[in-house]
């Protein structure tokens, strides 16, 4: 009998983090309901998907593994068990056999044979492994990977926490229960509303963070090359004696390293075969990866027959890796012949302290901030949004917390998505809601509001894990204190989270940025209707920041609010003033803003967006970096950086940008959306396209998105489906539909597009500007593209940074004159 922990359900680590809801309930339904089976002997540990229990089994005597998935909510037991069959017909050595599946009382469940051993993560806690040992292991590995690739199973959650080390061999658990999990899941989201399953979907797309590959971080389908990807981050792990992205200690920051990152070479030390091997596993594009497990057998047979001398040493060594191998044969061929009884199933190995110290300070400071709950009148929720939003941004100014989610959050709440399932999603350890009260009746009819007006916050912080609430208590004050509230209720989450801040951070965080009542609500109001967008809400919104400045000309965040939604309402086509008149007013309040206070991320990026809109590329670079400084956690931040870096042409290093965006917060349609363009002009259509259809889904009223989407449909040939994005649009549908949603071989259809960009000559709204370059290019009529794409330079259009991935990949990109345009432009 084994005396260790459950396979899967090691302590959480930066790599490999595992969340378990409270199931007191759940665990009675499930005794009862299996009591003629099995005996639930004692709870072995909790991971990410399951609950683990020894059990013993009635009919044949013998003690067997019970894994319990969830709780049983939203999950399709009937759906589950039917995915897992396929899976429990993988008969090999080095994989841990299901034994059986179903439902208990509603709870899907499944069974493993329960033999000693231990988990890779727990062998790595002692220590690294001998080279010979390390090259064992992973070709165990490869040869359970290779066998079941062939018959048609991808893991899909490869890492240490699921390959077992037992009698000298390496053996692989868990096969095909990612794939059922999320089967059993979309089964339940399917029969919600589309824009609720969008939101789940971009939560649980992603694998362990430590060792997802790229393509299931973007949610898009996984085949053989994620279990490579996989299988190259457990090598690093082994040969490197560290995780290849070490360094980063949240789920989002890891999940971006995955998709932006290189790691640092291998020591030289590794063999130079295997160390390219490695190197090529770990390849961001998944055609760039071995194709399949088998060509990693071959290639590691191939390394270990060139580098004896590396693996090889003193007579010794040679020695015990004799030993080692003849230990392994033996075991091998032991469990070949044990097949017919009790295949290999799987290691149960207890929690040790040592796993459980892996579990930093800093993994353990992932928090979402939920938008806080309007307790007054209908009209005031923009107030509490606000006052949620202002504490996230001071906690992730704060040392060693990672706030996820800080703007996409706020489509998570409107769809109605409780606060923990949210914060399961993203990968936090805390989440942090509230309520807020405004006490002031005059102010509801309409009345004046005033340092007499008094705001209640009630903040309640929740261990995700657990589901219990760890602090929470009713703070009261003025409106004109209320900064004094949203300090204290940083603080108090820093010292819940053992975060311990310096006098100056303290003061930091109680410091008020207006005294003025008024200009605090102005404030508040126009940063909800700027993250509304739609140009009438961008007019309000400049009209409340510009009020919040008359009434506190000192008020930096009112400045910076400003100075964005003069830039941003170009966007949505306001031809009001020109781009000259737009571009001085807005940098002027950003750098009034900066003067005022240039340690705010918001301010920072205020300045970054005039300099990008003047096409002062470069210096826009620095000064997102100053805002990334001040808040890493900042997807528009990110966001901004890859569109400077798209607009200089440095398309991959925008796509890396673009990618840690959505890390940081992947609820963000027009993250989404822009990052997808980098796909587009990288050639990768079908990750542009996956993309593009999940910012549809979060945000299936903004026509932007499913412009984009119609281009991208377009040129996968699905004009149809073009043509469907194109009518949700109440403007430009017919140049939309002309453009990419026909055939436009035939002469008819060209001339009908002909006339409608030619019926834009002369717009002055930018989008539309740069849609007739594309227009033009796809008729092949590169003058009166590059006509366009030459006023939009001179007029500084700002739709620049979002369309000009597009055209470069027409035959615009390579003219001479795009060389001498546009390259000529992105060297100033």
């Amino acid at each position: 009998m084994s005396t260790g922990d459950p396979i899967g359900a090691v302590a959480p680590s930066p790599h490999g983090r595992h969340l378990r809801p409270p199931m007191t309930d759940v665990v009675t339904r499930v005794t009862a309901a299996l009591g003629d089976r099995y005996q639930l002997v004692r709870e072995l540990s909790g991971g990410g998907m399951a609950r683990v229990w020894l059990a013993r089994e009635r009919a044949l005597g013998r003690d067997v593994v019970v894994k319990l998935v969830g709780d049983g909510a939203g999950l399709s037991a009937e759906r589950f068990a039917r995915e897992v069959q396929l899976a429990a017909r993988l008969q090999q050595a080095n994989i841990v056999p299901l034994l059986t599946a179903g439902d208990a009382d509603g709870v899907p469940y499944y069974t493993m044979p329960y033999v000693d051993g231990q988990s890779l993560r727990d062998r790595l806690a002692r220590g690294p492994l001998p080279m010979a040992d390390a090259l064992d292991v992973l070709r165990d590995v490869a040869r359970a990977l290779a066998y079941a690739h062939a018959q048609g199973v991808i893991h899909r959650d490869i890492k240490p926490e699921n390959i077992l080390l037992s009698s000298g061999a390496a053996v692989v658990t868990d096969f095909g229960i990612a794939k059922a999990v999320s089967v059993a899941r979309t089964a339940e989201r399917s029969a919600g509303a589309a824009h609720a399953s969008a939101i789940t979907q971009a939560g649980t797309s992603l694998g362990t963070p430590g060792y997802v590959a790229p393509e299931q971080a973007l949610g898009e389908a996984a085949d053989a090359r994620a279990d490579v990807y996989a299988w190259g981050v457990v090598a690093y792990e082994l040969l490197a004696a560290q995780h290849p992205f070490a360094h980063h200690t949240t789920a989002s920051k890891l999940v971006a390293a995955h998709l932006s990152e290189t790691p640092a070479p291998l020591p030289a030390t590794i063999p130079r075969a295997v160390a390219a091997l490695v190197v090529e596993c770990l390849a961001k594009d998944p055609d760039a990866r071995p194709a399949r497990a088998a060509d990693l057998l071959q290639r590691l047979d191939d390394a270990r027959a060139s580098s004896s001398a590396h693996v090889g040493g003193d007579n010794a060594s040679r020695r015990a890796r004799s030993t080692t191998g003849n230990s392994r044969t033996r075991a091998l061929t032991i469990g070949a012949l044990a097949l017919s009884v009790v295949v290999i199933g799987a290691v149960i190995v207890r929690q040790r302290s040592v796993a459980a110290a892996t579990a930093t300070a800093s993994t353990a400071r992932t928090v979402v901030v939920m938008p806080f709950e309007n307790l007054g009148n209908a009209q005031d929720a923009y107030f509490a949004s606000g006052v949620s939003d202002e504490i996230a941004g001071q906690l992730a100014r704060l040392p060693g917390i990672q706030v996820i989610g800080r703007d996409g959050v706020q489509s998570a709440k409107a769809a109605g998505r409780p606060a923990l399932d949210v914060a399961r999603e993203l990968g936090a350890a805390w989440v942090l809601s509230g309520s807020v009260r405004w006490a002031r009746e005059s102010a509801a009819q309409g009345g004046v509001v005033d340092g007499s007006t008094r705001v209640r916050i009630v903040p309640v912080l929740l261990n995700v894990q657990s589901g219990a609430q760890v602090w929470g208590e009713p703070l009261e004050e003025r409106l004109t204190d209320v900064f004094r509230v949203q300090g204290a209720v940083a603080e108090r989450v820093a010292t819940a989270l053992s975060v311990t801040l310096t006098g100056g951070q303290r003061a930091s965080l109680q410091r008020a940025e207006s005294q003025n009542a008024a200009a605090r609500d102005a404030q508040l109001l126009g940063r909800n209707l700027l993250r509304q967008r739609g140009l009438a809400n961008l007019l309000r919104a400049e009209a409340q920041f510009a009020r919040a400045v008359a009434l506190d000309s000192g008020y930096a965040r009112a400045w910076a609010g400003l100075s964005e939604t003069i830039l941003v309402r170009r966007l949505y086509g306001d031809t009001t003033e020109s781009m000259a008149a737009g571009l001085a007013r807005a940098e002027l309040a950003a750098q009034r803003a900066v003067q005022l206070d240039s340690t705010l991320p918001e301010v920072r990026l205020a300045v970054a967006r005039t300099l990008q809109r003047q096409f002062r590329l470069r210096e826009a670079l620095a000064e997102s970096e100053r805002a990334i400084a001040l808040d890493s956690s900042n997807g528009l931040a990110w966001l901004l950086r890859a569109e400077t870096f798209s607009g200089l042409g440095r398309v991959a290093e925008a796509q890396g940008a673009g990618r840690r965006a959505m890390a940081s917060d992947p609820f963000s349609a027009v993250s989404l959306m822009f990052t997808a363009t980098t796909y587009f002009a990288l050639g990768q259509l079908d990750s542009a396209e996956a993309l593009n259809r999940r910012a549809v889904e979060l945000d299936p009223a903004e026509p932007y998105w499913r412009h984009a989407h119609a281009v991208t449909l377009s040129a996968l040939g699905r004009l149809r489906e073009a043509n469907a994005e194109c009518r949700f649009s109440a403007d430009k549908a017919k140049l939309c539909e002309l453009g990419w949603g026909v055939e436009l071989a035939q002469p008819e259809p060209r001339s009908r597009l002909r006339s409608e960009l030619d019926g834009l000559a002369g717009t002055r709204n930018n989008n539309v500007a740069m849609w007739g370059a594309l227009g033009y290019a796809r008729l092949g009529e590169l003058d009166s593209a590059f006509s366009r794409v030459s006023a939009a330079i001179e007029n500084r259009d700002d739709a620049w940074h979002y369309w000009s991935p597009y055209l470069e990949t027409t035959p615009m990109g390579k003219d001479p004159r795009w060389e001498r345009i546009v390259v000529g432009m992105r060297r100033r």
